[in-house]
């Protein structure tokens, strides 16, 4: 059945014309969105603490726009303050998740940026498991980060563990998401939703790690599942990983097709996380033969 699927030819690009450019259209005005979208919600997320207070006259003049864009003012101060957490600790959390909100953004602008100077395609996508498949990936970890917060039913404010576990969990986003820019980045022209090959990048983190993106993605969707878990959205996070592994297998396919070399860099370099082996032995001068366990192990290129 999805191999039926997969041939409709619905899915086929030559039907679409002018489909390069209305992808890059389509791509930038709803990033472009989520961008605004982002702007719109800095009242509710970080908030509001002393420092920034005068901020808050300027988003009340937009107090016109539909409550479900524009959030409503939370102060950090007062909440945490009835808790007795200390000046210093609230300013901490505050510029932790001030600084989220900058990494999380600055991804958003990257895709922009990549999408308007990516190269041509040298090989489109083609059937359902590299056009539509990749762009529900892309779409379901926002079913986990729009469903109910529960991180402080789990550790509520009272809780000693409760400031100790949203600063672990800003700095894993941190981190993640400072990842993500400098892979889009690096990825640039060779940036693509859907399964294309376009350029073979194997530059900055991606000398490291094949699919540096998608770990990054792992740790940020792991941080918001933590945030807001109940068993859907531990499930969808599951249906998540495993999608993105199909995902990129499929995406190696393509490349490997396109670009001969790919298959050596497959066999070398690390999928979500660097081939500490293949490199070891670099370092002492050894090398694997082509057909050892540590060479076969990563299985055939299959998204």
């Amino acid at each position: 059945m999805l191999r039926r699927l997969n041939d409709l030819p619905i899915f086929d690009p030559d039907r679409i014309p002018g489909r390069e450019i209305l992808s890059r259209v389509f791509g930038c005005l709803a990033v472009g969105a989520f961008v605004i979208r982002r702007i719109l919600q800095l009242p509710g997320w970080p908030g509001y603490i002393e420092e920034v207070r005068w901020a808050e006259a300027w988003f009340a003049k937009l107090s016109f726009l539909p409550s479900r864009l524009i959030a409503p003012a939370f102060d950090l101060d007062r909440w945490y303050a009835q808790f007795h957490y200390s000046h210093g600790q609230i300013r901490t959390l505050w510029w932790t998740q001030l600084l989220i909100w900058i990494v999380e953004t600055g991804i958003l602008l990257a895709y922009i940026l990549a999408l308007l100077t990516r190269t041509r395609a040298k090989s489109v996508a083609k059937g359902f498991l590299e056009t539509v498949f990749p762009l529900i990936l892309a779409g379901l970890p926002f079913v986990i980060v729009v469903t109910g917060y529960t991180y402080d039913q789990w550790f509520p404010e009272s809780s000693r563990m409760h400031l100790t576990g949203l600063y672990l969990i800003g700095a894993l986003l941190i981190a993640a998401g400072a990842t993500n820019v400098i892979g889009v980045l690096t990825l640039r022209p060779a940036f693509t939703i859907m399964t294309e090959a376009r350029v073979f990048v194997r530059s900055g983190l991606y000398r490291f790690v094949r699919h540096p993106l998608y770990a990054a993605h792992f740790v940020i969707y792991f941080c918001y599942t933590l945030l807001h878990f109940h068993a859907a959205t531990a499930a969808l996070y599951v249906a998540f990983v495993a999608g993105q592994t199909l995902r990129a297998r499929i995406e190696e396919r393509k490349l490997a097709a396109v670009f001969p070399e790919y298959e050596e860099y497959r066999r070398t370099t690390g999928m979500f996380l660097p081939c500490i082996t293949y490199h070891a032995s670099r370092i002492t001068g050894e090398a694997s033969p082509p057909d050892s366990p540590r060479g076969s192990d990563r299985g055939t290129p299959l998204p």
